[in-house]
């Protein structure tokens, strides 16, 4: 029994010592299954055991990168190298040695024996490999979605971070973040380049950068892995928004409404799109699509408040450019008239049902207080613009025309306040003190009115 352990010790301290022996020995002369095993032997007997110096590993890669250099185009010695690679997590390296197994074992060009293994139940390179790269893929793609979490979280300390050292700290988290999950995606997508989920996620991270260009790319090639659907196609859609890229925000919004026919968030957007390119019965289109599902749509009903009110206002352009020498001058004025009669009295209606809905809106206030206004109904719209004020009190075009409902009411006192509020957060505003000097003539307070045209006067003269 001793002598039989003394003779596995020895042939096992022999292999030990084989790549150091066969260093010394003219390499010229070796084999292919020579340059193997001493890789093997290497790796295993001193690398592994003498606590995984990269050193040590790196001697096994050499032998190998000098195989590769004697017998190319052998799926083993990259299988070895990619796997030797892995160990210390070189993976542009690894990814590139295994994709040259794959290629090499679909060679039909290469002798059968050096791809033997590629095939084997029990030693499937392929296989192998494919289960080093899973490993790698879940660890990479995971650690992206775990900084795309920090650097959402950061993003709110960044919003409220006060403006110190510390927002530059929280700074430097931020683009740390960043940089990492952009690497970890990057890794994930040379690891498996037909899996989508790496592609979004980048596509998500540079989006919130506002990078909106780059993340279309990103959601448009996973899209093309994985097929197209109304997530892919919607993400799109928004970012062409972002841009903002009208034409091509139509065109996937268009095909996102083929997914949700009923989507009123998609048509507003459509609505929004078209107003921009100046396209604006298309755009009113949508407005009534969506009031068709959803009739309290605010921000729907808004949209075709202005829609009329833009109708009513070119009806009364075009009036004013009737010439007087045309032959149907009259005729066509009043057709005008009653063009700019009818789109004024639809706006009105449009913004009253906002005010239906939410009597604080104050946009919508604002609008029906113009349109009162504009109709000789000043008392609706001295009410519209005091209930705006109500709610916002510092909109100076407001105050002005609530001032002016009253003048035109011959309500004179009442005028005074608006005018009042407005030069108190307006100082510098000679119009208002203008308005205020006639005001206070008017209602016999000659002090307060002299007192108004000497500051409106020195306004007028910076």
């Amino acid at each position: 029994m001793k002598k039989i352990s003394l003779l596995i010790a020895v042939l096992l301290m022999a292999a030990i010592l084989a790549p150091a022996t066969m260093a010394q020995e003219n390499r010229a002369l070796w084999s292919l299954s020579t340059y193997v095993q001493s890789a093997k032997i290497q790796y295993a007997h001193v690398y592994k055991k003498k606590g995984k110096l990269r050193s040590d590993l790196y001697m096994s890669i050499d032998l190998m990168r000098e195989a590769s250099g004697r017998y190319p185009r052998v799926p083993e010695v990259y299988n070895m190298l990619g796997s030797f690679f892995a160990e210390i997590r070189a993976v542009d390296t690894m990814i590139a040695y295994f994709d040259s197994v794959e290629i090499t074992c679909a060679d039909q060009s290469i002798p059968a024996e050096y791809r033997k293994n590629c095939y084997k139940v029990d030693d499937n390179f392929i296989e192998v490999i494919n289960g080093i790269r899973q490993k790698f893929w879940e660890e990479s793609y995971n650690d992206g979605v775990e900084f795309l979490r920090q650097y959402d979280t950061i993003r709110v300390m960044k919003a409220n971070a006060p403006t110190d050292d510390s927002a530059k700290v929280i700074e430097a988290l931020r683009e740390k973040a960043i940089n990492m999950c952009l690497h970890s995606f990057e890794t994930a997508k040379k690891l498996k380049p037909k899996d989508p989920l790496a592609y979004n996620g980048m596509g998500i991270l540079l989006e919130r950068e506002k990078k909106h260009p780059e993340a279309i790319d990103q959601f448009k090639e996973a899209m093309r892995l994985k097929g197209e659907d109304s997530v892919s196609v919607s993400r799109i859609a928004y970012a062409y928004i972002e841009i903002p890229d009208w034409k091509n925000a139509i065109i996937w919004f268009e095909r996102l409404l083929d997914y949700t026919p009923k989507n009123t968030s998609v048509m507003i957007n459509l609505s929004i799109a078209y107003s921009q390119l100046n396209e604006y019965d298309k755009a009113q289109e949508y407005n009534e699509k969506v009031l068709a599902v959803e009739s309290t749509n605010a921000q729907a009903l808004f949209n075709a408040g202005q829609y009329w009110f833009m109708k009513m206002q070119e009806a009364a352009v075009a009036i004013s450019d009737v010439p007087d020498s045309a032959k149907d001058a009259e005729a066509r004025r009043k057709e005008l008239d009653a063009q700019a009669l009818d789109a004024r009295t639809k706006a009105e209606g449009y913004f009253e049902r906002i005010i239906a809905n939410n009597p604080n809106d104050k946009d919508a206030l604002k609008r029906l207080g113009i349109l009162y206004l504009l109709s000789q109904q000043n008392e609706k719209a001295a009410e519209a613009f005091a209930k705006h004020m109500a709610v916002d009190s510092t909109d100076a075009s407001v105050l002005d025309y609530l001032g002016r409902a009253y003048i035109q009411m011959g309500k004179f006192q009442e005028a005074i306040r608006p005018y009042e509020i407005l030069i108190s957060t307006d100082p510098g505003n000679a119009e208002g003190w203008e308005r205020l000097e006639e005001l206070y003539r008017y209602t016999n307070q000659p002090e307060k009115a002299d007192q108004a045209k000497k500051t409106a006067e020195d306004l007028r003269k910076m």
